[in-house]
C-alpha cells in the first residue's frame, strides 16, 4: 500500500504495528524536514501514534497552548502539534480548532481507539474499505486496491450517474466497496464497533441571524474586511520550509493570491497553463505577473503534449473525469517539481464562496422573472403557488433538468437523492432572507461548496500529489470561509458585477480590464480533443452503457459533434482502461494523438 502511495511522499516512509492496527505513512517534507519529523509519529510510550495528510496552518498557535499545559516538543513540525492535540484535547475537541487541510489516523492506545478524519471541506482525500476482516483505509484508492483482499470490481450505478452528471456524488467512488469518508466528519473504530459523525457541515454552520444582520450594514465596509483575511490567510498559507511558488492564470482568484504572495516574498515565482488557442490564458497571466513584479513560468500546452498526458490524468485522478482543463494541471504540477518546488499557492474557492459563477447569476435571474410573471400575468398569479412549489423544490440553476419537475425527481432519485435534500435543505436554512432570488442566489453557492468544489478538491490533490507537490488553497481558510458564508448577497452580486467584494479589492491589485473581463475558466480548445471519439468504438463505455453495434457509429457521430460529451465520454473510456484493463498511459496516448491526426486530415 505504501508502494502505490509513493508519489505522495517522496521524502520517507514509516510504519507502526500493534496488536490489530496497523499504520503506515509517506512523507513529502513541508515542515521540519528532519527526521525529528517522521511518521508514523508517537508520543512517548505509544500511547498516541498519528500518521497525518496536509498542514495545519495554525499550529504554532496551538503549539503556545499546549506548551503552557506541560507539553515538551522534539520538533518543529505542525504534524506533533496536531498528534499532541488530539492526544491531549481528545479528537472531538482538537478537530473544530484545526485551521487548514488534513486527512488523519490517530491511535488511542489508552481506549484503544481508532479515530479517522477530514478537514472540513474535504481538501485532502480518505477512502475505506470494510470487510468482515476489518477496516482498511487510505489517501488514494490506489493504495486500497494494492491490498490482496480489495478487488478491482467497477460500480456501474456510480459510473452510469457520472454519465449522466459529470461527476461522482457524495462519498461514492468508481469502485465497488471502496468510498470516501465525508468531508468535516470523523470514524471512531473500537473494539470492532464503528462511531461516525459530522464535526463540520457549512449549513449548520452558517447562522441565519447573523447573515440578515450583515445585510443591515453598509456594502462599502465588506471588501476592506474580506481584504485583511485574505491577506490574513496567504500569510498562513506561505509558512513552508520547502519551495513555494503560486499559480497565476490570468484570473482574479489566483491574481490576488500572488499579490498578497509576493508582498511577503519579493522573489516569489508563479507557473501559468499556455495552452495553444484562441483563448490561451498566457497573454493575461504575463501582464498581471509584470505588474506584480513577479516572475511568470508558462507551462506550453499544444494538442500532441495534451493527447499524450491525458491518459496520465486519467491514472493520477484514479476517478473518471470530463474535464479536458484536468490535463494542464497536471503540467503545471509536473513543471513545478522538475523547478525543485514542493508547494503550489492556488485561487480555489472563491467563486464558490463568493458568487463567481455565471450560473449563480442565472439563478437569482431565473427567481427574478418567475417573480415578474406573476405580477404581470393573472394566469401566474392564480397559478403562483404550484409553481413556488416547484421552484422551492429545485431551487438553483444545476439541478439536473431545473424546467421539469418530474424528470428532476427521477434523476435526482437515481445520480444523488442526497444530493436533493441537500439543496432543499439549504434553501431551508435560508428562510430569513426575504428575497427569494437572492436566498436562490446563496443556495447555490452553498450547494457548491458540496458539489462542484469537491470535485475541483479532488482534481487539484491528484494532479499535485502525482508530481509530489502539496496544493494549498488560501480562499478556504476557516475564518474567510465563515466570513464568505455569512457574507450578504449584495455583497457579492452588486450593481451586475458578481463576486463585487473580490473584485473590489482586486481593482486595488491587478490589471483593470482583466477583473472585469467575463469569467473564463480554464479554457482547452475543443479542437484538442477532436477525432478522440474513435477511441470509444467497442470499447469500455460502449460496453457500460450496452450500445447496439448497428447504432455505434450515428452514436459516436453525435458524440463527436457535442465537445462537453466527447470528454466526459473518452474520459471515462480512458478511466476504464487504464483502471480496469490496465493499458498504459503511452499506449493510449499514441491512440489519441493517430485519432486526432486523422480527424485533422479529414478536417
Amino acid at each position: 500500500m505504501l508502494d502505490a502511495s509513493a508519489h505522495r511522499g517522496p521524502d520517507g516512509r514509516g510504519a507502526w504495528l500493534d496488536a490489530g492496527v496497523a499504520l503506515g505513512h509517506v512523507r513529502l517534507a513541508i515542515l521540519d524536514p528532519t527526521p525529528a519529523g517522521h511518521q508514523p509519529m508517537r508520543t512517548p510510550g505509544d500511547r498516541g501514534v498519528l500518521a497525518y495528510n496536509g498542514e495545519v496552518y495554525n499550529f504554532r498557535e496551538l503549539r503556545r497552548e499546549l506548551e503552557k499545559e506541560g507539553i515538551d516538543f522534539r520538533s518543529q513540525a505542525d504534524t506533533e502539534v496536531v498528534l499532541h492535540a488530539l492526544h491531549l484535547w481528545g479528537p472531538e475537541r482538537a478537530l473544530p480548532r484545526f485551521d487548514g487541510m488534513f486527512a488523519l489516523a490517530y491511535w488511542d492506545g489508552r481506549s484503544r481507539s481508532l479515530w479517522l478524519a477530514r478537514d472540513r471541506l474535504g481538501i485532502k482525500p480518505l477512502y475505506l474499505h470494510r470487510s468482515a476482516a476489518g477496516l482498511l483505509f487510505a489517501s488514494e484508492l490506489r493504495a486500497l486496491l494494492a491490498h490482496p483482499r480489495v478487488a478491482t470490481r467497477p460500480d456501474v450505478q456510480a459510473l452510469v450517474a457520472f454519465v449522466v452528471a459529470g461527476r461522482l456524488y457524495d462519498t461514492r467512488t468508481p469502485f465497488v466497496g471502496l468510498e470516501a469518508l465525508e468531508p468535516g466528519s470523523w470514524l471512531r473504530v473500537r473494539e470492532g464497533e464503528e462511531t461516525e459523525a459530522v464535526w463540520y457541515d457549512p449549513i449548520e454552520a452558517l447562522d441565519p441571524g447573523r447573515l440578515l444582520a450583515n445585510q443591515e450594514r453598509r456594502v462599502a465596509d465588506w471588501p476592506a474586511a474580506f481584504e485583511a483575511l485574505l491577506r490574513r490567510s496567504v500569510d498562513l498559507h506561505l509558512v513552508s520550509d520547502a519551495p513555494l511558488a503560486t499559480t497565476c492564470s490570468g484570473g482574479v482568484d489566483s491574481g490576488l493570491v500572488t499579490a498578497f504572495a509576493r508582498e511577503r516574498r519579493p522573489d516569489l515565482v508563479a507557473y501559468v497553463a499556455d495552452q495553444a488557442g484562441e483563448r490561451s490564458e498566457g497573454e493575461a497571466a504575463s501582464r498581471m505577473a509584470a505588474q506584480l513584479g513577479v516572475e511568470l513560468r508558462p507551462v506550453r500546452v499544444d494538442r500532441d503534449l495534451f493527447l499524450r498526458t491525458w491518459p496520465r490524468a486519467a491514472i493520477a485522478e484514479e476517478v473518471p473525469t470530463g474535464r479536458a482543463s484536468d490535463v494542464p494541471r497536471l503540467l503545471v504540477a509536473s513543471a513545478a517539481h522538475s523547478d525543485g518546488f514542493k508547494v503550489l499557492l492556488t485561487g480555489e474557492g472563491a467563486d464558490e464562496l463568493f458568487g463567481g459563477y455565471d450560473r449563480h447569476v442565472l439563478t437569482r435571474r431565473q427567481w427574478q422573472r418567475a417573480l415578474r410573471r406573476r405580477w404581470t400575468s393573472p394566469r401566474h398569479w392564480r397559478d403562483w403557488p404550484r409553481r413556488l412549489a416547484r421552484l422551492t423544490r429545485t431551487p438553483t440553476s444545476m439541478s439536473p433538468a431545473r424546467n421539469d419537475a418530474a424528470l428532476e425527481r427521477r434523476l435526482t432519485l437515481a445520480v444523488d437523492p442526497a444530493d436533493r435534500l441537500r439543496t432543499r435543505a439549504i434553501f431551508a436554512r435560508l428562510a430569513g432572507v426575504r428575497s427569494l432570488p437572492d436566498r436562490a442566489f446563496l443556495a447555490d453557492g452553498l450547494r457548491d461548496l458540496g458539489g462542484n468544489l469537491r470535485r475541483l478538491l479532488h482534481v487539484h490533490d491528484r494532479t499535485a500529489m502525482a508530481a509530489s507537490v502539496e496544493m494549498r488553497v488560501p480562499y478556504l481558510e476557516n475564518e474567510l470561509v465563515d466570513f464568505a458564508l455569512h457574507l450578504p448577497p449584495r455583497a457579492k452580486l452588486h450593481r451586475g458585477i458578481s463576486k463585487w467584494a473580490v473584485k473590489t479589492v482586486a481593482l486595488r491589485h491587478l490589471p483593470r480590464d482583466l477583473v472585469l473581463r467575463p469569467k473564463q475558466g480554464f479554457p482547452t480548445p475543443e479542437y484538442f480533443t477532436a477525432g478522440t471519439t474513435a477511441l470509444l468504438a467497442d470499447g469500455f463505455v460502449a460496453d457500460l452503457l450496452r450500445w447496439p453495434r448497428r447504432h455505434q457509429a450515428a452514436l459516436l457521430a453525435e458524440i463527436e459533434a457535442s465537445p462537453d460529451e466527447r470528454g466526459r465520454l473518452v474520459g471515462l473510456e480512458l478511466w476504464g482502461r487504464v483502471s480496469l484493463a490496465g493499458a498504459s498511459a503511452e499506449e493510449l496516448g499514441e491512440r489519441l494523438l493517430a485519432a486526432g491526426s486523422a480527424a485533422s486530415a479529414r478536417a
